[in-house]
């Protein structure tokens, strides 16, 4: 190599070589930038969900329906039927917007505790009734179920009665007697047809029943003046014997007052 073509060389691996360093550099700077982001994602991926406005705390956006109507009757039970839901959504833990999202407003929320209040007279009723030997027998197991279901839990029954608002109040009280009226009237015209009677009379009977129920059951926790036994005595010998049972008694009182 001559020596004109030297200085060229050494120029050129100068030159590769600062390119060679400048390329290492940048290899690892992109290194080093991939890492934080690759970290900063992982910790993003990693980190719990807190807590945003109108979400509980926990982080959980829907509330479980079952869980919300299980804290719904605590809190009934112990404050009584005129809690609020402000009170409602704070003992099920979680915020009003999410209480309204998950079950309802304050009707919702009657319609679907009145369900499974319901539910629960139905159940007793039916153990019952398989004791029961007589058809008097029967119907004193389903006038006692209902009342022994109010007992065990008054402060429910009076929500599911009287918790919703007024403009619905018609429709509150017809939905829960449709739900415990058409069990029983379908189980009368079964009875009734397999004993050759109209069983037309089924629907009118039940609802009667209920009707009755009700609204003897919320004079009874107003006053108090019975025993839960002396009550659904009372109660079975009207629907078992009726008021007509009397008439042949009614002159002869009014005679000893003339």
């Amino acid at each position: 190599m001559s020596s004109a073509q030297k200085p060229h060389t050494k120029v050129a691996t100068r030159r590769a070589a600062h390119a060679s360093t400048s390329r290492t550099r940048a290899d690892q700077l992109a290194d080093k930038l991939a890492g934080k982001l690759a970290g900063k994602l992982a910790g993003e991926l990693v980190k719990p969900v807190g807590r945003r406005p109108g979400r509980p705390q926990g982080g959980q956006i829907l509330a479980d329906r079952t869980q919300l109507l299980a804290a719904a009757e605590r809190v009934i039970r112990t404050d009584g039927p005129d809690v609020t839901m402000e009170a409602i959504a704070s003992a099920a833990t979680v915020t009003k917007p999410i209480l309204y999202r998950s079950v309802g407003d304050r009707d919702a929320l009657v319609a679907a505790l009145a369900e499974l209040f319901v539910d629960r007279i139905n159940v007793a009723a039916s153990a019952a009734l398989t004791t029961a030997r007589t058809p008097r027998d029967q119907l004193r197991s389903l006038v006692a179920a209902f009342v022994g279901v109010v007992v065990n839990d008054r402060n429910l029954y009076l929500f599911v009665t009287a918790g919703g608002s007024n403009d619905d109040r018609l429709g509150q009280a017809l939905r829960l007697a449709d739900r415990s009226a058409l069990p029983i009237a379908e189980q009368l015209a079964m009875q009734r047809t397999a004993a050759g009677k109209d069983p037309a009379v089924a629907l009118a009977w039940a609802y009667g029943l209920i009707g009755t129920l009700q609204f003897v059951t919320l004079w009874w926790l107003r006053d108090g003046t019975l025993a839960p036994n002396q009550l659904v005595d009372h109660v079975t010998e009207l629907l078992w014997s009726g008021v007509g049972s009397t008439e042949d008694r009614v002159p002869a009182v009014r005679r000893a007052r003339s």
